[in-house]
């Protein structure tokens, strides 16, 4: 079966690059050849036989895998028979996968595109030696290079001198001798702004947005003047500020004939409706008169639609302010969800290293006698690893892969362990005092009120990070009345406990002190919080029928005091140890690729009084099974195996004998749900890491049934 990458490949070939000589491979690990398609003969590639290396068929391949990056990719490779090819390589989800394609279209490009090259460097450089002969601001009166460009424009180009003065630049076209002042021009006179012609009206506006600091280039537009035969002409100036040197370059004859008459023609009718209009005042007067009306009817119009626009505008900007909200907590969901993933990931492993650590101190504990002199070191690392299990469901339940649990807890005990943990990432500018005299309990989550401390002892010492100072951390019983005027809202009366954390800070301005358990609220830049924190905080304690008050004062600092209720736990005597339940030499079939694992099962199996077959893949355990189905008694399987997961060897075992028990171990179960447990014919699901007896009692319930 195909996997997903290879189909969309398979696609790429045969729909969307058709006509396009295009081939893929899909490659392990090793580079060995999996899966490929495309033109092969095409590109004079051999078919690869199957598990071959690719570097036999690939040159360019040789020496590459493993990938450093996610993605590699060549350009215009020679391939034998003069081929040349483009080709990238990239991670997939098991192994790599390799696209190459026909590139002669894209090397020929090149090559003209590279002469193009060639030819304009020779031509910049040819200009460029002109230049460097004249170091400096380049003179637009002697520079050659220059005079001959405006020729071939046709260009008449006037320089301002110091006076302000436009004088003629060079040898001026023909045409010239049209222009009001032409022979002023010639002459080499400056041009004199006349206010009665086009041009120099022109000037003289130019000069006063050149004054006010205006650096724009300026066009005065088209305007008509006639020669000595009456022919009417076009001429169009513009006025430019360039390298310090400010022009006016004057063009004529730059339109095609009949676009020239057209334009002549649009400007006579112009000027003729002007005369009409300007003899006709009453006219003009009448169309006022009409159109003012018109506009106090439209203003009227527009006054409406104005007050209703600016109230949409209003909703608008809500709704923006809303859905940016809902994307900030939608970014902050994903975060949360990416860490859950995360943590899944971690426990699956840590449960499987904690599973070897149980399962061989117990073994070990189980076959030495009492007197052993290092029986105590063995019993201390099974206590370490059974609280390393807790800490693992404390992950996953904090980044909500698992249900929140509330049970009787000494919070004394959790205020001590998490300030230790505070203390190693304290800086020692922090002074930290506790007086902890409550040896009280209260019913809530662990994690949950690990977290609520965390938080508010972090923040406390945040707002000391500047100048250092003393975190001070109490836990005192407190009774209280429906009569206190102290009692915090919303707290019931009665024995509660109160944690004081308290920090002499920078204090908390009164103006945001009612926001400060608002969602998302906070004083901290945007890399250093998000917001959430004292909102988690008051959200948690109120879960548990708790309060949070605040006293605060600017430079003397803060203290928040949560209030919980006291919970009273049920004394119960403890249960003794029950025997281990041994087996009645019952044949197992144990799956799973860590031999560490495979080694355990061994030993607890022997402990147990079962018999065992061990295997590392599970298509051998299959083939095992095949080869002798009424041998075995019970499957145990782990579930994330190569080739085939645990979950799937289960349905193919079932297929063959649908009554054999099969229990299935795993680190994480997140993905697998009882229906999914049930389809696959999954008795059981044991959760790594376990005990002795919890794997003794789990076999024995499973055979008897």
């Amino acid at each position: 079966m195909q996997s997903p990458s290879s189909q969309i490949l398979q696609k790429l070939c045969s729909i969307v690059f058709k006509d396009q000589l295009l081939v893929y491979f899909v490659l392990d690990d090793a580079g060995r050849v999996l899966e490929w398609d495309g033109s092969l003969a095409e590109l004079d590639f051999k078919e690869p036989e199957t598990n071959s290396k690719i570097s036999e068929y690939v040159l360019f391949m040789e020496g590459i895998l493993p990938l450093q990056g996610q993605t590699m990719d060549f350009s215009c490779i020679k391939m034998p028979g003069d081929i040349c090819v483009d080709a990238l390589l990239f991670r997939m989800d098991k192994g790599y996968g390799l696209i190459i394609l026909d590139s002669s279209k894209q090397e020929a490009f090149l090559t003209q595109a590279q002469q193009k090259f060639n030819e304009l460097s020779l031509l910049i450089e040819k200009q460029k030696n002109r230049i460097i002969q004249k170091p400096g601001l380049l003179d637009l009166k002697n520079d050659a290079f220059l005079e001959d460009l405006f020729q071939a424009l046709n260009f008449a180009v006037l320089e301002m001198n110091e006076q302000d003065h436009f004088v003629l630049v060079g040898t001026p076209p023909q045409w010239i001798k049209h222009i009001p002042q032409s022979s002023q021009i010639l002459s080499g006179d400056a041009y004199q702004e006349d206010v009665f012609s086009f041009l120099g009206n022109f000037i003289r506006e130019t000069k006063q947005k050149w004054a006010k600091n205006k650096k724009d280039i300026y066009r005065s537009g088209l305007w008509i003047e006639k020669d000595n035969i009456g022919q009417e002409l076009l001429f169009e100036a513009t006025a430019i500020d360039i390298h310090h040197k400010k022009l006016l370059i004057i063009t004529h004859d730059v339109w095609h004939p009949n676009q020239t008459q057209s334009i002549i023609q649009k400007g006579r009718d112009l000027a003729l409706n002007y005369h009409d209009l300007e003899r006709s005042g009453k006219k003009l007067k009448n169309m006022h008169d009409k159109l003012e009306l018109r506009v106090q009817e439209r203003t009227k119009d527009l006054e409406q639609a104005n007050f209703k626009l600016e109230n949409e505008l209003k909703e608008r900007k809500k709704l923006e302010k809303e859905q940016a909200e809902v994307s900030k907590q939608l970014r902050q969901s994903q975060k949360m969800e990416a860490i859950g993933t995360l943590a899944g990931g971690i426990a699956h492993d840590f449960n499987n290293i904690l599973a070897v650590i149980i399962g061989f101190t117990e073994l070990s504990l189980s076959e030495i006698d009492n007197d052993y002199p290092h029986k105590s070191r063995f019993e201390k690392v099974l206590l370490a690893s059974n609280r390393a299990k807790d800490l693992v469901q404390q992950i996953l339940t904090f980044s909500h892969q698992s249900d929140y649990e509330k049970q009787p807890l000494k919070l004394k005990l959790i205020v001590k362990e998490t300030l230790q943990l505070l203390r190693a990432s304290i800086p020692a500018t922090i002074d930290i005092k506790n007086d902890l005299k409550s040896n009280g309990y209260i019913f809530a989550d662990y994690t949950q009120i690990h977290q609520v401390i965390m938080n508010l002892c972090t923040n406390a010492w945040h707002a000391m990070k500047d100048t250092g100072g003393t975190l001070s951390v109490k836990l005192r019983d407190i009774k209280l009345s429906s009569d206190d005027s102290f009692k915090p809202v919303g707290l019931t009366p009665g024995q509660s406990l109160v944690l004081s954390i308290s920090d002499t800070g920078c204090g908390i301005s009164p103006d945001v002190v009612d926001q400060i358990f608002d969602p998302y609220f906070t004083t901290k830049d945007k890399d250093q919080g998000t917001g959430l924190g004292l909102s988690v905080v008051h959200g948690i304690i109120t879960k548990c029928d708790g309060a949070i008050t605040i006293d605060t004062q600017l430079e003397k600092g803060s203290t928040f005091s949560v209030f919980l209720p006291e919970f009273s736990p049920h004394t119960t005597s403890e249960k003794p140890r029950e025997p281990l339940i041994l087996g009645n030499n019952e044949y197992i079939l144990f799956v799973d690729d860590e031999d560490f694992q495979i080694e355990l099962a061994q030993g607890l199996a022997q402990r147990l009084g079962y018999q065992i077959t061990t295997c590392s893949n599970s298509m051998e355990a299959f083939d095992l099974f095949l080869a002798n189905k009424t041998k075995y008694d019970l499957i145990i399987t782990d579930m994330i195996m190569p080739k085939m997961t645990g979950k799937d060897l289960a349905k193919k075992i079932r297929t063959i004998d649908p009554n054999i028990p099969i229990i299935l171990s795993t680190g994480y179960n997140n993905d697998i749900g009882q229906d999914q447990l049930d389809q696959a014919g999954i008795t059981t699901c044991l959760m790594k890491p376990f005990s002795i007896a919890e794997l003794a009692k789990v076999i024995h319930a499973v055979l008897k049934k």
